[in-house]
């Protein structure tokens, strides 16, 4: 009973003190009272287990040094590393770590040598004070004058010093500041040498142009009621409607140089720098080429929509890969339904409802990840699935070519070599690429990765060079004559690259869970650009790109665009999300469809693209 009301007592003092709180244990000092994490920078020579300054160090065999003492008498109690958990048989597994101790030694010899100059100070400072307090009484007013003036002299001194030391540290400061100011001036000099060199150049271009076109005036005729009424009427009628073009299309690209400034003037002093030491004209032409691509378009206009799946209650109808074939008058698309379903471009866009038959449809034994051309035969077809199966299609008749089953895993990628129309190459979860030739019933040879291989892609002017991204982060670009070590290895991506495709020749895209495409050049291991904007963290979300433009989805089901030249999406297109009987109540936010795949048809700005419910779009750039 006597505990309970000492119990409620307690309880009572506690709730009538709310604002008073339990004194914090202070914390316990280590090497020589240095008691925070900020001023001790040896953290390295104290012992795991003692947390002090090691003693005879001895290093475990899983490379970890402890105190000799603290190691053998924990080794008694547990045959395990106290850092890792290695298992180490005996005691006697544990070896003098001679290099450790040298450096301890080191160590505190410094410790020692701070702490004696420390204790001199003071020596000297009490001695002082121990000799005026004993011979106070004999002291006399002219001793007192005496010391005061040396102490006053000594003050004096002191305050010249710490007065000169801050000046001459100020004026080390301010000389620094100018230092950089200068150096930034400078740049700005130069920068704006090239500005006022590239301006007198678009003048003198405007200058020539309007002098070439003086008969062709913008600014609109008067009808003032005239005999010239027919010849003012053709050419006023002609000149306004350029002038109302010109408005427009003027209007239109301001407003996004405006909106991308940064960007753009980052890109235009990027170019120019770089080409200082070269034909002054070069880096401005690459600039106005930039400009003028970046600002072309302005949205994207939809010209047809299909849908992959035939069951609009099937939720699984996830577009793995759109091709065109050589000619750009069919494409074909492939997803994880297992069908292959073959458009005529001209069919589809022409047709007036958008409901639209394949010319052609081929099913498959699994789910396809990946399709490809042959850029020679009309109809010949590639195609990779999950079980590994790499399938040659004749397009137009649906029957199997050729059927290769040499992968062990999962085929993630397919594609046609343009120059030796015969070579396929595709890359598997194996961690391996294997060329294939359409007259051979077996892989002519196989390249061993270090990684999953996520995609493959030949380079589209040589038989013998081939790029790969794999899961290891990284594109790897081979000579297939020397399959022992790559030409290049293009490091930079923080996830695995699921994408890689040529631009041209020499440059190469590619794109990678993290959110990032990057560009490279196949002589250059460096990044030259990284396309950011677009959301892909986990999905293959499709690359495609017609020499000057990149297209990619996102997993906030829309497409993005993107230009060479500069890192920030030029164009956007969000697609719409279907909802099924079973799904008519949920908001949108709260659905995870995403742009699965997506195709460019060369030679126009039109793409086709697809989401993960199998809807599918023919866009247009306008």
């Amino acid at each position: 009973m006597a505990s309970a009301n000492n119990t409620r007592i307690s309880l009572t003092n506690t709730a009538a003190e709310p604002n008073r709180r339990a004194r914090k244990r202070p914390q316990p000092s280590v090497l020589n009272g240095v008691s925070n994490s900020y001023e001790d920078r040896n953290t390295d020579f104290l012992c795991p287990i003692c947390f002090d300054v090691i003693e005879e160090a001895h290093m475990t065999p899983c490379g970890h040094t402890f105190c000799y003492k603290c190691i053998t008498t924990g080794l008694e109690y547990n045959n395990r590393c106290p850092k890792c958990n290695f298992v180490i048989e005996k005691k006697e597994n544990v070896y003098p770590n001679f290099l450790l101790n040298e450096l301890i030694t080191k160590y505190k010899q410094k410790l020692a040598d701070k702490k004696l100059k420390s204790q001199g100070q003071n020596e000297v400072a009490s001695e002082l004070q121990d000799l005026m307090l004993q011979e106070a009484d004999n002291l006399d007013l002219t001793d007192v004058y005496s010391m005061l003036e040396i102490l006053s002299q000594k003050k004096q001194q002191l305050e010249a010093d710490c007065k000169a030391a801050k000046i001459h540290l100020l004026k080390e400061f301010l000389q620094q500041v100018r230092k950089h100011k200068q150096e930034q001036m400078d740049q700005l000099t130069v920068e704006l040498n090239f500005i006022d060199e590239d301006l007198k150049s678009v003048q003198d271009s405007e200058s020539s142009s309007g002098a070439s076109f003086q008969g062709y005036s913008t600014v609109p005729l008067q009808q003032d009621g005239s005999g010239d009424t027919m010849q003012d009427g053709f050419n006023g009628s002609k000149h306004g409607t350029k002038h109302q073009w010109l408005q427009n299309t003027l209007s239109s690209r301001r407003k996004r140089v405006h909106l991308h400034f940064d960007d753009l003037e980052q890109c235009y002093l990027t170019a120019r720098s770089r080409n200082l030491d070269r034909s002054s004209s070069e880096g401005f032409e690459e600039f106005t080429e930039s400009l003028s691509k970046f600002t072309r378009y302005s949205s994207m206009r939809p010209l047809a929509t299909l849908n992959y799946a035939s069951d609009l209650l099937n939720g699984t109808s996830i577009v793995s890969s759109i091709e065109f074939d050589k000619d750009n008058e069919f494409f074909a698309i492939a997803g994880v339904t297992k069908k292959i379903k073959v458009f005529e471009y001209a069919t589809v866009i022409q047709d007036i409802v958008d409901i639209h038959y394949p010319v052609n449809e081929m099913v498959c034994n699994s789910k396809i990840s990946c399709i490809s051309w042959s850029s020679y035969h009309k109809g010949m077809l590639a195609s990779s699935d999950y079980e590994g199966t790499v399938t040659i299609w004749d397009a137009f008749t649906g029957q199997r070519i050729k059927v290769f089953q040499e992968h062990e895993k999962r085929c993630w990628s397919v594609d046609f070599n343009k120059v030796d129309t015969k070579l396929i190459a595709s890359g598997s979860d194996d961690a391996k690429v294997k060329l294939w030739s359409v007259t051979q019933d077996h892989s002519i040879t196989s390249l061993e990765a270090k990684a999953n291989v996520c995609c493959v892609k030949f380079n589209p002017e040589s038989r013998f060079h081939l790029a790969l991204g794999s899961a290891d982060h990284c594109v790897h670009y081979y000579d297939l004559r020397n399959t022992k070590q790559p030409l290049g290895v293009f490091k930079g991506h923080k996830k695995a690259v699921s994408y890689v495709k040529f631009l041209n020749t020499s440059e190469l895209v590619s794109a990678s869970t993290d959110s990032q495409l990057k560009m490279w050049n196949i002589n250059n291991p460096s990044c030259l650009r990284s396309f950011k904007g677009h959301l892909n963290e986990k999905n293959f979300v499709g690359l495609a790109t017609d020499g000057d433009y990149v297209a990619c989805g996102s997993e906030n089901n829309a497409l993005y665009i993107y230009y060479k030249g500069l890192s920030k999406q030029v164009l956007t297109f969000k697609f719409d999300v279907v909802r099924n009987i079973l799904e008519k109540d949920k908001k949108e936010e709260d659905t995870n469809e995403f742009v699965s795949a997506v195709c460019w048809r060369m030679g126009s700005s039109v793409i086709v693209a697809a989401n993960s419910q199998g809807t599918i779009k023919v866009l247009e750039m306008v």
